[in-house]
């Protein structure tokens, strides 16, 4: 079974602007039907924790959305955002993964951290997820069993 790490970012610099990703507030992310009914689609088919998106889908401040060529919304990232931003999701179509866009998202993400003075983001994953969130810099604080303090 894939362990799960925990990982934190300290925004540092706005970045480069991210082509293909919407970085917008939930209600204008509610406004958008089509996005929302690929996203909810997402994560019928993709996840067994519909239960968990439900209990932090009222923490949700801001979601990302990759867009294809097309205009078709193809990836979402949601992000929790009461001081420090903490990554909830992130959800890519499989005719889009390989692609990079869970990169693209993560990056859009990080550069509005740093706009929105965010002092840190934070997420947990899959292990296997490791190379994709140490790449966009985040660091990992704790694994399983470790304490920290």
């Amino acid at each position: 079974m894939d362990r799960e790490l925990h990982y934190i970012f300290k925004p540092a610099e706005a970045g480069p602007a991210t082509p293909g990703i919407d970085f917008v507030p939930v209600r204008e992310f509610l406004a958008d039907q089509p996005a929302c009914n690929t996203f909810w689609d997402l994560i019928d088919t993709q996840f067994r924790t519909r239960s968990k998106f439900l209990a932090i889908w009222p923490c949700v401040s801001f979601v990302a959305v990759a867009r294809n060529a097309d205009g078709d919304p193809v990836g979402f990232l949601l992000v929790s955002a009461p001081v420090n931003w903490q990554i909830d999701y992130v959800v890519v179509h499989p005719s889009a993964r390989g692609q990079g866009v869970g990169t693209k998202l993560v990056k859009a993400t990080l550069a509005h951290a740093y706009l929105h003075r965010a002092p840190y983001v934070m997420l947990t994953s899959k292990e296997s997820l490791r190379p994709l969130y140490e790449g966009c810099g985040f660091r990992v604080v704790s694994e399983p069993g470790e304490v920290v303090v």
